[in-house]
C-alpha cells in the first residue's frame, strides 16, 4: 500500500491539540504520532506548521524554562486560531460525507461482485 501523503489538514490537527492546552513542539509531535491513525506529520512538517500558523496569527509562542533543562518555546491557541479551527470543522465534516459515499457505494459494489 502506498503511503499516505502529507495532507491539508495538519494545521487542523495542531489547532485541535492546541485547544486542549498549550503545547510545545516535541510533544504536539508525539501527540500526532500517537493518536493519528495514518499519521504523515513528521518534525519539519509540523515545525512548517507551527511557524506558518503564527505568521498568520492563529498561535502565539512564548519560552519556558524548566529547572535545569532546555528552554522550550509554547504554543498557544488564541481567537484567530479557535475562528480557524471552526472552519477545518466544517471542511472535515462536508469530506467526511463525501468519504462515507465513497464507502458505502464501494462496500455495495463488492458485495455485488460476489
Amino acid at each position: 500500500m502506498k503511503k499516505f501523503k502529507s495532507g491539508r489538514h495538519t494545521a487542523a490537527f495542531i489547532l485541535l491539540f492546541l485547544a486542549e492546552s498549550p503545547n510545545y513542539g516535541g510533544q504536539l509531535l508525539k501527540m500526532c504520532e500517537e493518536r493519528l491513525y495514518a499519521n504523515t506529520i513528521d518534525s519539519a512538517i509540523l515545525y512548517r506548521t507551527l511557524n506558518k500558523l503564527e505568521k498568520e496569527g492563529a498561535i502565539s509562542s512564548y519560552w519556558e524554562t524548566v529547572e535545569e533543562g532546555q528552554p522550550r518555546k509554547w504554543y498557544k491557541l488564541n481567537a484567530l486560531g479557535r475562528a480557524q479551527l471552526s472552519e477545518f470543522y466544517d471542511d472535515i465534516v462536508k469530506r467526511q460525507r463525501n468519504f462515507d459515499l465513497f464507502l458505502i457505494h464501494y462496500k455495495q459494489l463488492m458485495e455485488d461482485e460476489q
